[in-house]
């Protein structure tokens, strides 16, 4: 076997829509009983499948007493319910070239997956592709990993070396999490991803790149998604057959580009027009059959301006991604106008789309592509916008003229431009705005583009064709570091050792791999602080060498400040500043416990001492019917006499319950005295859930105006919901940032 694809945990708080899968009875399902695997120790059958197990595994619960456990009979369904839709119902060819069964893998011991990995799939020594699962999952995710897999079975039988395509390698992972729905409808495990995507929405769908530390690959199922329920599900299909057909003359570094190109074109649609019709979906989901499930899309503040603007750098958008650029109509103008100037052989579109505070009218957008060597002469414009709360512009960077080689660069790479925007502006006034200006521009914008941050999607391999090892970290923690690593074609190859130790050149430790199938691997028990250096041999039956050895890699695991935060936590840098600051404090465990929910009491208790206050307890107790002498009564009741809290309407404080995010945000900006006015107009507070005439609106647009909120412009800001002490960190961290000057 040579090449490996997998399929990731998504770390999230649940899976949505859940079922419960009943076991099948086996003589429905099952050609054979309990026999020897090829691979595993026990081995079933049904029409298409062969699955292997573990005798752990094969004595797991079995409600019908069959012989068979539960797990292996909803996962033996999943199998033969995706086999009939991809195979059957949607016209795909056979995975295995030879007509044999698809050999499935119950891995209950992470011997073929790694710890963060669902599922995987690889390729036999004959060249069939096989699957490898977690069966320590619920009944639904064994179906739609079963699913996911199995599609990438389907796409290694069309060309087992197609995942060494950068593109095809996101393009795979992105129609394998596509198709997961389309076959198990009820479960929408695949939505969970698609914030990685929409988070990201200035990275190309045709990237040969992710950005770092993103499930991105697999929050791109939007994109088929969009390509599925534009066309139909035959799309997809057509993609991928054209871009295995060996036969059509494709550039190999733009071949996933002009499959998808010609694929569209046959359809009768134009890829850049079509391109632009998918940004419009993501900003009004609704267009998206189950669209109420997914999440907003990534907003920037636009600037309206009488000069050009240049757009952030951090954000410049690649081809075939976009900016989402938001204008609040604070003047209630009639009349919105945007020009933009982009960079010379590039073509761009832009569209310009009303939002009346909870809705954006695509069906009213004004759209435009510019050509590549078009210029902008005319500023777009939205007329009678008087009523509506802003105009959201979505830019998108689409094509260039490619050259010999390279081309798949030009797809990490983001492209500057310019915008002049302005509400109610007369045409000539806003034409005078416009002139003489974008040649300068155009010369400028090209003179600072670069490529986009990020990492390249890798699968491990055996490499036909390839004679070394390549071993890559996978990931690390404060104490063990996994990795991965290609294959070997030879068929010598009985296993693995990965050396190790903490001097370059000398690796006094060594982890034995007892399989040739394995391609991930853990060490554990490493100490925090010290540099190890690794290197991996093959070996055979004899524990010789096979081949030569992979290069040295290094990695020092880092010490975490809580066991339960990681540094990939999204909280981390706020949580460690304010324990450092004394403002936050952990447990007698040394953990943090993030999630917890955080009670009024202990707000008041971690701002009044975040302002290094020192309060006199004896003074400062029984100040509510509720609040006596317990250990919170001396910073609720300095509160209470600084007039930072009232309390409620019965005259209790409630210390106990739950601070919500409205609450929060008062007390916050009361104890860090901002004096804001509840009785204060607010305008355009852009969260489609808030009352501007609500007490807290002061509250909210002040945060927000600062920028210390995590919710989505555009989006809803569930005022009610209850802080945990991870948000409220990030919250006080931005707070005093911002306000107090504080720097990481």
């Amino acid at each position: 076997m040579f090449l490996m694809i997998s399929r990731r945990h998504l770390l999230a708080s649940a899976v949505l829509n859940l079922v419960w899968i009943l076991p099948v009875s086996a003589a429905d399902l099952f050609t054979s009983g309990i026999e020897n695997g090829l691979i595993q120790g026990n081995a079933v059958q049904t029409q298409h499948f062969q699955f292997e197990f573990s005798d752990v595994v094969g004595e797991q619960a079995d409600s019908d007493g069959d012989g068979i456990p539960n797990l292996i009979e909803v996962t033996a369904e999943a199998a033969e319910e995706s086999w009939d839709i991809v195979i059957d119902d949607l016209g795909y060819e056979e995975p295995t070239g030879d007509g044999s069964r698809l050999i499935v893998i119950m891995d209950d011991n992470d011997e073929y997956l790694s710890s963060s990995a669902l599922g995987i799939t690889s390729l036999l020594s004959n060249g069939n592709p096989y699957v490898a699962i977690d069966p320590w999952m619920s009944d639904a995710y064994l179906q739609v990993t079963m699913g996911h897999e199995f599609f990438h079975a389907v796409q290694f039988g069309y060309d087992p070396g197609f995942a060494y395509s950068y593109q095809g390698i996101n393009f795979a992972e992105a129609t394998a999490t596509w198709v997961e729905d389309l076959i198990f409808d009820s479960v929408d495990d695949y939505a969970l991803y698609i914030p990685e995507f929409l988070s990201y929405i200035d990275y190309s769908i045709f990237a040969s790149i992710v950005p770092t530390g993103t499930l991105y690959e697999y929050g791109m199922n939007i994109w088929p998604r969009f390509l599925s329920e534009y066309y139909d599900n035959n799309v997809i299909k057509n993609v991928w057959e054209t871009y295995f057909d060996s036969s059509i003359d494709f550039d190999s570094d733009l071949k996933l580009y002009e499959a998808v190109k010609d694929v569209v074109g046959e359809e009768g649609g134009d890829l850049e027009a079509v391109f632009q019709q998918f940004t419009l979906w993501n900003l009004n989901l609704d267009s998206y059959e189950e669209g109420d499930i997914y999440p907003e899309v990534f907003i920037l503040e636009g600037e309206e301006s009488q000069d050009y603007v240049l757009s952030d750098e951090s954000y410049a958008p690649a081809l075939f991604g976009s900016n989402y650029l938001y204008f609040e109509n604070s003047s209630g103008s009639g009349e919105f106008s945007f020009h933009l100037v982009k960079p010379e052989g590039v073509s761009f579109a832009v569209s310009l789309v009303p939002y009346d505070g909870v809705n954006y009218d695509t069906d009213a957008a004004e759209t435009v592509i510019i050509g590549k060597d078009d210029e902008m002469s005319e500023a777009l414009s939205l007329s009678h916008v008087g009523a509506q709360d802003g105009v959201m512009a979505v830019i998108s960077a689409l094509n260039i003229d490619y050259d010999d080689g390279n081309n798949w660069e030009v797809f990490d790479e983001g492209y500057l431009y310019y915008y002049l925007a302005d509400y109610g502006l007369n045409e000539s006034e806003f034409e005078e705005l416009m002139s003489g200006t974008e040649e300068e521009l155009t010369e400028e914008i090209e003179e600072t583009d670069g490529e986009k941050e990020g990492e390249t999607t890798e699968y491990a391999s055996d490499g036909r064709g390839q004679s070394s090892l390549t071993l890559s970290v996978v990931s690390f923690d404060q104490n063990s570091a996994t990795f991965s690593w290609n294959r070997l074609d030879d068929n010598d190859i009985a296993g693995y050792e990965l050396h190790y130790g903490t001097s370059s050149g000398s690796h006094a430790n060594k982890l034995e791999i007892k399989t040739a199938y394995t391609t991930f691997s853990t060490v554990a028990d490493l100490e925090a602080g010290e540099t190890y250096y690794f290197t991996l041999r093959a070996v055979d039956k004899n524990d010789d060498k096979v081949g030569e050895e992979s290069s040295e890699v290094s990695l020092t695991p880092e010490e975490w400040l809580f066991e339960d935060i990681s540094f990939a936590n999204p909280h981390y840098a706020a949580i460690e500043n304010l324990v450092e600051m004394g403002i936050f404090e952990g447990y007698a465990d040394n953990t943090f416990r993030p999630e917890t929910e955080i009670n009024r009491a202990e707000l008041l208790k971690i701002l009044v001492e975040g302002r290094d206050i020192e309060v006199d307890a004896s003074l400062n107790k029984n100040c509510f019917p509720d609040v006596g002498e317990e250990w919170y009564s001396q910073y609720v009741c300095y509160a209470k006499y600084r007039g930072w809290i009232k309390g409620y309407s019965d005259g209790t404080f409630r210390p106990s319950d739950t601070v919500n995010k409205v609450e929060a945000l008062k007390m916050l900006f009361n104890v860090y005295e901002m004096e804001l006015s509840e009785d204060a107009t607010v305008a355009n507070l852009k969260y489609t859930d808030l009352d501007e005439n609500a007490w807290y609106a002061i509250y909210v647009w002040k945060a927000s105006s600062l920028g210390i909120l995590e919710e989505t412009v555009g989006g809803t800001f569930n005022g009610a919901d209850g802080r945990n002490r991870g948000d409220m960190a990030e919250e006080l961290y931005r707070y005093l940032v911002v306000e107090e000057g504080l720097k990481e």
